[in-house]
């Protein structure tokens, strides 16, 4: 097999899966109850019919979870001389990191959208649990005896993800499933984690806005 048929059988491949991935996220949708909306600004959003989303004024937010790639330590160290390799503490750090930040500017997003932020399930209480996924930081900052720059093109990227339930039936009434590239720009630019830090945020703030101008439209849709 030469390298051009290899490479129109990888490609092939990987086509195969990702067009695989849509119709399961949609079979599950369906048997919870779902049906997918289109999105201008999210990659996929499933709401339950009828569900008035827009009537929940308070939202309850469960502690937010996080994961790295799984390929994310082998491909990062692939590249790094052995003083900048990063290990599973890095990892856990990363990833702890993100959940923290994540989960404060849900809260205030949503605060800044006129929600009250429940303590406990209650009535008219929306439990929000937002969750990254596949989260993956192209250059962080690992301290060695030399000094060392980083340049990239973006800082990252991550799947986040957002479940919507009632909070004391805990039926299930929206899901978001989005991609999202930290600082997706023209140009190489040094790294570090303060930029990293800065440019997930700012991909977490719009995604939570994206959430909310989804949910309060919701009431509008058939």
């Amino acid at each position: 097999m030469n390298l051009q048929t290899l490479f129109i059988l990888c490609v092939a491949v990987l086509g195969g899966t990702a067009l695989a991935a849509e119709p399961q996220a949609a079979n599950r949708a369906r048997d919870e109850g779902l049906v997918a909306v289109q999105s201008r600004n999210l990659d996929q959003l499933y709401l339950r019919p009828n569900a008035d989303l827009a009537a929940f004024r308070k939202v309850l937010i469960d502690p937010v979870r996080a994961e790295v790639h799984s390929d994310w330590q082998k491909n990062l160290n692939y590249t790094r001389n052995v003083s900048r390799r990063v290990g599973p503490d890095d990892a856990r750090r990363i990833a702890a990191d993100a959940a923290s930040s994540l989960e404060a500017i849900v809260a205030e997003t949503f605060k800044a959208r006129g929600y009250e932020i429940a303590a406990a399930p209650a009535p008219g209480v929306l439990r929000l649990s937002p969750s990254i996924a596949d989260l993956y930081v192209n250059a962080p900052d690992r301290y060695s005896a030399w000094t060392t720059k980083t340049f990239t093109r973006d800082a990252g990227e991550a799947t986040l993800l957002l479940e919507a339930r009632d909070s004391v039936s805990g039926a299930l009434l929206a899901r978001v499933v989005h991609h999202g590239i930290a600082r997706e720009i023209a140009r190489v630019n040094p790294a570090s984690d303060v930029s990293n830090r800065f440019w997930f945020d700012t991909l977490f703030n719009r995604w939570a806005s994206d959430c909310i101008a989804e949910f309060e439209a919701a009431r509008n849709r058939p």
